[in-house]
Order: structure tokens, then C-alpha cells, then sequence
């Protein structure tokens, strides 16, 4: 491949990551086949200062590289569900800090334009901000290149609230088809909380009354157990 952009990936796959790809993939359809994709994951590491025998190598745990190739291979494979070829994809896993990384292998690829999600603005990520600043604005700061920062739609109502966490539940059952997946209407509400929205009595609401249409519609089996609704996919 001749031209690359760089995709940023978290390790847990989240919902702004999802529609980054979802975006990336209509995006590659577009082109031709020349442009490519590289799926960068950087394990977020402290820059610690040098002392008189060089700058402090710390090591990374197994599980620190399990997650991040898990994430990695997720991303790629739901990129080639959306129909890009395999022989478009790279993968490539870093560690140090995330957007000097992100920046530095865009300018070391010649990449054409970045791609990240933007986590929102809720109150974790305002208070985060004080003190680190996104990473989207450190890699549009720091960026030799074009960035794009995709940011999910807004959820305006309670219905599209509802609608929200179906699309979210269901596209949990479709990326781990073989294992068995327990919901609760308290733990689905934070899970897959929307930007900007914390998980309060209506986000609980709402994620009950999906995980209720999506049983009447035969994905999942409920049932109440203590008085909490509880479903699966078996």
C-alpha cells in the first residue's frame, strides 16, 4: 500500500472506537484499493523523567499485550465484516504515550490523515481534561497531518435513548457470537452509557426497556431474579 491512514483504537473496543471504524470502512470503500488502514493501538505508558543512565524502561505486563492485540484483531476483523479486504489492514501495537505515539506513526507512515474518536463530554472525561487534556485535542495539536475526530450522534430522547442501548446490546451479541452474555438493566446502562450522559434512572429505564423489546423479539431470555431483570443470549 502507498498510502496509509492511521486509525486509533482503544483496548476495550468502545462505542466511539465501533463508529470510528464504521466510519474508516465507508471511507476505504470510497477509494481505491491503494489507500490502507493501519490499526494502531498504543499502551498507554508514563513519561518518566531520564536520570544520568537514560530514560526508565518499563516493561509491559502479558495481560497489558493480550488486551491490546484482543483490540487490535477485533477492529481488524470488524473492518473486514464491513467488507475491506485483509490485504488493506495493518496492525500495529505501541506503548509510550498515546498521542505522541499516534503522531509519531502517522509522520513515520507518511500516513494521509488520522482517525480518532472522541470520548464526549461527560463529567469523567470534563474532569479528566483538567488535568491531562483528550487525546484527540493532544494529537490535533501535535499532528504533522490531517486529523479527523469522529464523534458519535446525539441521543436527543428517551426513545432514541432506548434505541441507543438496543443498537448497543445487539452489536455486543454480533462481535462475541460464541459466548454466553448476562445483561442487567443497572450494568447495561453504564456499559454503554452515550457521550455526554451519565448513567442515571433514566439511562437504567431505558436499557431495561431494550433488553425487554429485544427478548419479546426473541434475542435474549429474561427474566426477573429478586426483583431485577436479568438476560441472556442462551
Amino acid at each position: 500500500m502507498n498510502r496509509r491512514i492511521v486509525i486509533a483504537i482503544d483496548a476495550d473496543i468502545s462505542l466511539q472506537t465501533q463508529f470510528v471504524l464504521h466510519v474508516a470502512s465507508s471511507l476505504l470503500e470510497l477509494t481505491s484499493s491503494e489507500l490502507g488502514a493501519v490499526l494502531l493501538h498504543v499502551i498507554p505508558v508514563p513519561d518518566l523523567p531520564r536520570s544520568k543512565f537514560g530514560k526508565a524502561n518499563i516493561a509491559l505486563t502479558t495481560t497489558q499485550r493480550e488486551l491490546a492485540e484482543r483490540a487490535l484483531h477485533q477492529a481488524r476483523l470488524a473492518l473486514q465484516k464491513q467488507g475491506i479486504a485483509p490485504e488493506r489492514i495493518e496492525l500495529l501495537l505501541r506503548s509510550g504515550s498515546p498521542p505522541g505515539e499516534i503522531v509519531k506513526v502517522a509522520c513515520e507512515l507518511e500516513a494521509d490523515f488520522i482517525m480518532i474518536g472522541s470520548r464526549g463530554n461527560s463529567l469523567k472525561q470534563k474532569v479528566r481534561r483538567v488535568f491531562t487534556g483528550s487525546t484527540s485535542r493532544q494529537v490535533i495539536k501535535l499532528g504533522a497531518c490531517p486529523v479527523m475526530v469522529v464523534s458519535l450522534p446525539p441521543i436527543p430522547g428517551s426513545d432514541s435513548l432506548v434505541a441507543w442501548y438496543q443498537k448497543a446490546i445487539t452489536h455486543s451479541l454480533h462481535e462475541h457470537p460464541d459466548q454466553l452474555m448476562i445483561f442487567t438493566a443497572s450494568e447495561t446502562a453504564s456499559l454503554f452509557a452515550p457521550p455526554r450522559r451519565a448513567a442515571g434512572r433514566k439511562e437504567v429505564a431505558a436499557a431495561s426497556a431494550a433488553l425487554e423489546q429485544l427478548a419479546r423479539s426473541g434475542v435474549l431470555v429474561c427474566q426477573r431474579i429478586n426483583g431485577e431483570l436479568r438476560c441472556s443470549n442462551d
